[in-house]
């Protein structure tokens, strides 16, 4: 079964390709089989007067099939070996050795914990909006970036990491020691804003089967604890699924084409939302970056362009093409771009970003300056 993957530096239709034992191998090795006399004949020399040790046949392998995905005038295309692949999946999958907590930087600089249920950290005691002063006896400063922090709380698994907090309600410094675990990721991370309690806020990690679902389920959430404003955070998403994405965007809209798409030599496609969304009725602003890409801005694109809601933020990445994963038979992987997606009505499809409609500037780029957008947006609809 085929799955279509989109995301700001590969694909995303993973596919298994076997090939008969040798077959690979041989007529990689042996180029006169592809007619291509001149790279046998350059590989004979290197083998027979180069002063180096000659490498292993795998490295020379993967060395050529390197060189020929970099002759393609393709800007995504790429080869990776197996270790790299792996790397890449877990990335995609989110797991990591760590806590368990989402990890913010308010306007003051200051590091905010927001422990995921059933996690390392919350089972620890972490409590949302615990601030970070310390890791491993190194000061959390304002400094400090986001990247570094969360770098600092992760690590190999089954290791404790000491740390400590600053818990506002009880205006103390709490020490904790929390033994990392294996953490998947989730799709979907949601918590009422500190800024107004009656705005639920949804952060998408990454665009999986599962994350249709998971907003939903956050809408309940918050919900339950009265919100009735919403704001879908997509900055920092780099895409996933791309019929994930087509779902998502189905939830917030009543009708009309999604999406248009064309692979090399079909016909094109249209996805389309045919009937009322469960969520298509609630107030909803939408926080992009230069980050949110492909299937993130599948979702932002269409509800942006069905004026069902605004853009708040930066500019997005801009990356419209739609690529196949092909893992080879020792789980390297061969990434090509095989079409592309564009909102309905372009005039272009090259060229490709998302402008927001209420723009965020450098110099007042953090979390609490999106969220007071967002508020005085719903403040205004009100």
């Amino acid at each position: 079964m085929k799955q279509k993957f989109i995301d700001t530096a590969v694909t995303v239709v993973s596919m298994v390709i076997m090939f008969a034992a040798g077959y690979y191998t041989n007529h990689l090795i042996n180029p006169p089989e592809l007619d291509m006399p001149v790279l046998s004949q350059a590989r004979e020399v290197m083998e027979n007067h180069a002063w180096y040790p000659v490498p292993p046949i795998k490295e020379q392998e993967y060395g050529m099939i390197a060189g020929l995905v970099a002759s393609y005038d393709d800007p995504y295309a790429s080869f990776i070996e197996p270790y790299q692949h792996e790397l890449y999946t877990d990335t995609f999958q989110g797991s990591f050795g760590g806590i368990g907590s989402e990890v913010t930087k308010n306007q003051a600089g200051e590091i905010l914990l927001y422990p995921f249920p059933d996690s390392p950290a919350n089972e620890a005691g972490i409590e949302d909006g615990d601030r970070l002063v310390s890791v491993e006896g190194t000061e959390i400063t304002e400094e400090d970036s986001l990247d570094s922090v969360v770098s600092m709380l992760r690590g190999p698994v089954g290791q404790k990491v000491s740390l400590s907090v600053y818990r506002p309600s009880q205006e103390t410094t709490l020490d904790f020691k929390i033994k990392r675990q294996e953490f998947a990721l989730p799709s979907v991370t949601w918590r009422i804003l500190e800024e107004d309690a009656e705005v639920g806020l949804i952060r998408v990690n990454l665009i999986a089967d599962t994350t249709p679902d998971e907003i939903q389920q956050a809408v309940e959430d918050l919900s339950s604890s009265n919100a009735s404003k919403f704001i879908l955070d997509l900055r920092g998403n780099g895409g996933g699924l791309l019929e994930a994405g087509v779902e998502i965007a189905r939830l917030f809209l009543e009708k009309g084409t999604i999406i248009e798409q064309q692979y090399a030599g079909s016909d094109l496609e249209s996805y389309k939302a045919k009937q009322t969304g469960d969520l298509a009725e609630i107030p909803l602003v939408v926080l992009i970056d230069h980050s949110t890409a492909s299937a993130s801005e599948i979702i932002a694109g269409a509800l942006q362009q069905q004026d069902r809601a605004i853009l708040i933020g930066t500019p997005s990445f801009g990356k419209n093409e739609i690529q196949y994963v092909f893992k080879l038979q020792d789980d390297s992987s061969i990434h090509v771009t095989a079409g592309k997606w564009w909102l309905p009505g372009e005039e272009s499809i090259e060229d490709f970003f998302l402008s927001p409609d209420i723009v965020i500037s450098p110099e007042n780029y953090s979390d609490s300056e999106h969220f007071l957008k967002a508020i005085e947006y719903f403040s205004s609809i009100d």
